[in-house]
């Protein structure tokens, strides 16, 4: 996934900016402080820190975060950090946090959710672009209701189909229903489901179809709970109602 994420990594960091506008309001870019959680190889934090004050990657993988450090493109306002986002020791505040296809890979959701609300400064955003849990084909390894099954079983397909060893490392996507409890033990962030600003800057494009599902979440938002991905933006708990329920 990451091969073909890299090369649209202005196209992340635009989409991640113009999206979370509904909380930010006109903002200038240039103003912001971006922390880009799971930044893998950088792409997307050196992108942003073109568009922003300052673009903070963190990446708990070593051999990713090597890698990352060589996408600075010689910004000094882009820097790389090698910590988990949940053990991360800082008082930091930043205007604008992103997880995009990071917060399945989280064991601890409680946890992320805390550290967003500790590390958002007043006024800022979060991001959230999660796969849906309940999607029929997962979208890592693309096997039909992997995502379903209790994960020693999940292991097994994995094996059985030789698309991998284990499913660890992608278990942890969220459905409608748990993010909305899992919003709910987190009283200072107040959630709300949005669809991404610029339909052309999405992975899979402006096709029709997309198009398509767009226009259908915007008339029937019950229609978020068999979306194939989940797009969260919120703030702290002072900022209007959530949509999120």
């Amino acid at each position: 996934m990451e091969a073909t994420r890299s090369p649209r990594g202005m196209a992340f960091a635009r989409q991640a900016l113009q999206t979370a506008r509904c909380v930010l309001g006109n903002r200038p870019w240039s103003t912001l402080r971006v922390l880009d959680v799971g930044c893998g190889y950088g792409a997307t934090t050196a992108a942003l820190g073109g568009l922003c004050r300052e673009a903070v990657g963190l990446e708990p993988s070593a051999a990713l975060y090597a890698q990352a450090c060589r996408a600075e493109h010689g910004r000094d306002n882009v820097r790389f950090v090698h910590a988990d986002f949940n053990a991360w020791h800082t008082f930091e505040q930043f205007d604008l946090i992103i997880l995009d296809n990071v917060y399945e890979h989280i064991a601890d959701h409680d946890r992320t959710l805390a550290a967003i609300a500790e590390r958002l400064a007043a006024g800022g955003a979060f991001y959230i672009v999660a796969p849906n849990k309940l999607w029929p084909i997962e979208v890592h390894y693309g096997l039909p209701f992997l995502s379903y099954l209790p994960l020693p079983i999940a292991n097994a397909y994995l094996r059985i189909t030789r698309r991998g060893t284990s499913y660890a490392d992608a278990a942890y996507a969220p459905s409608v229903w748990s993010l909305r409890a899992e919003f709910r033990r987190e009283p200072r962030l107040r959630p709300r489901f949005v669809l991404p600003a610029d339909l052309t800057l999405t992975q899979a494009g402006a096709t029709p179809l997309y198009r398509c599902g767009a226009s259908l979440l915007r008339r029937f938002p019950a229609l978020w709970a068999v979306s194939k991905a989940l797009v969260i933006v919120g703030s702290h708990h002072d900022a209007p109602q959530s949509a999120l329920g």
